[in-house]
């Protein structure tokens, strides 16, 4: 008992004076704006390589602390040149970014022009990196029973303060001998990466007004960076009447549909969702293309094709590319008994992938004995049972993904690819300059000689060959 009690003094004693030091007292809003670059997670062009980067020309965060939300307001620019990896790559001009979390967490927003979209499956972390914000930080820990360690490095004596966060997170934060909250960390979970490791690191602080503030934040998820911001204002107490719009509040939790359109005879496109899968019978199984976004939606997609091919087993999984909206659901093929195929770049990244803790969103894989068995491809593969064939080739040369694969019946001539061309809305004209992962797209068909009619993109709609020209700006 004396000994927690003087572990409490000392931690008590160590987050009044970093609270104190940094204004955090009496801090119910904060408002701060900056400039600088935010990066894609999950979105490199191949698996070694950091998130792609885009610049932020301005950016805007308000918090409130007593409501637990927050609005995040930035203007992007186009950053790689030329543009090497996924994240919506190219963009045009400038793009506007709202992203919110209000409700104490309960609902997540985003803004696009005057429309806001519910995005529920963000509201857990954003209301978590509330609370990994410098000042959020000492804010959670003066509430969560905090643990604190001392040590001294090169003279300066360092504080460790841990806690959990929500009643689940474990944080972990480094206050340094001159009160100032230096580096915070946790994890979260990922359907690709497991518990995803996620530090804040604060630095360069300035006084604004009384606020003891970091001028720079850089934060990093899975071992690169996602955000770094210098920050020139800082408002105490800003106001910040963070609301869910009317029609975030008045939706439903989003269910998983998979919708089912039969484009040849034993060939099913599986949409319902923003990103798609498809289906193609064999004599005595099934192959799947792509396993996108997370378990829940690949679940769904395994279950139609359980009905579209019963007594069938998905012998395969074919991931176009390791882009983790496109491989998060993998996972759940590979717990289904499914052999997932991919590029070879991307072996040892699944392969590591697969090993890491998953305590904070276990999966059907987490199981004991359910290994996920990998076979590998370069420039190409055939699946055939004798009459039926899909051909699977590498996209070479392709900036979207340096492993990206693209699926072709060579009978029915249809393709099926990810990313590298998404079809516009119909009658949309054609945008002044293509896209460069369309022109590769072309000049790999017309390298492989691949005589296409059908055109399944993994985002969009069902389209012809003229569909792409058109996007091309050339005649069909």
């Amino acid at each position: 008992d004396a000994q927690r009690a003087r572990r409490t003094r000392r931690t008590n004693t160590a987050l009044q004076a970093a609270s104190q030091t940094m204004g955090a007292d009496g801090l119910k809003s904060i408002q701060y704006s900056g400039s600088g670059y935010n990066f894609a997670l999950g979105q490199s062009v191949n698996p070694r390589a950091p998130w792609p980067k885009f610049n932020v020309k301005s950016y805007t965060r308000v918090i409130n602390y007593e409501t637990a939300s927050s609005r995040e307001e930035m203007v992007r620019t186009q950053f790689e040149n030329p543009p090497r990896g996924g994240g919506a790559q190219p963009i045009i001009g400038e793009q506007r970014q709202v992203l919110a979390v209000g409700g104490s967490g309960t609902f997540a927003w985003n803004v696009a022009g005057d429309t806001a979209t519910s995005v529920p499956a963000t509201a857990e972390e954003r209301a978590l990196q509330i609370w990994l914000t410098s000042h959020g930080f000492l804010k959670s820990a003066q509430t969560s029973a905090p643990r604190i360690t001392t040590r001294t490095v090169g003279g300066h004596k360092m504080h460790t303060v841990s806690f959990l966060c929500s009643g689940k997170f474990k944080v972990r934060g480094t206050i340094n001998d001159q009160n100032l909250v230096e580096r915070v960390e946790t994890r979260i979970a990922n359907p690709v990466l497991g518990d995803m490791l996620t530090v804040t690191t604060y630095s360069d602080y300035k006084d604004f007004d009384g606020i003891k503030f970091p001028t720079r934040i850089v934060q990093s998820q899975g071992g690169f960076p996602v955000l770094d911001l210098t920050i020139t204002e800082v408002m105490a107490n800003a106001p910040a009447d963070i609301q869910a719009p009317d029609s975030v509040r008045a939706g439903s939790a989003p269910t998983v549909r998979v919708e089912t359109q039969k484009i040849a005879d034993g060939v099913w496109y599986l949409t319902g969702g923003t990103h798609h899968s498809a289906a193609v019978e064999f004599k005595d199984h099934v192959v799947v293309i792509e396993g996108p976004q997370n378990e829940e939606r690949s679940l769904a997609v395994i279950a139609e094709v359980k009905k579209l091919a019963p007594n069938k087993p998905i012998r395969y999984l074919v991931n176009t590319h390791h882009h983790f909206d496109h491989s998060g659901g993998i996972r759940a093929f590979g717990a289904e008994g499914a052999t997932i195929v991919t590029h070879q770049i991307n072996k040892a990244f699944y392969e590591r992938a697969s090993r890491a803790p998953r305590t904070l969103g276990p999966d059907k894989l987490s199981q004991p004995g359910k290994p996920m068995a990998i076979v590998t491809m370069r420039d190409k593969m055939v699946l055939s049972d004798g009459a039926r064939v899909l051909e699977l080739h590498h996209i070479r040369g392709n900036l979207h993904n340096d492993g990206i694969i693209m699926a072709y019946l060579p009978k029915e001539k249809i393709l099926i690819e990810a990313d590298v061309f998404t079809p516009p809305a119909p009658n949309t004209p054609a945008p002044p300059t293509p896209n460069p992962f369309t022109v590769n797209l072309y000049e790999n068909l017309q390298r492989l000689k691949l005589e296409v009619n059908q055109i399944a993109p993994l985002h969009g709609r069902l389209v012809t060959m003229a569909d792409l020209l058109k996007a091309l700006g050339k005649a069909s």
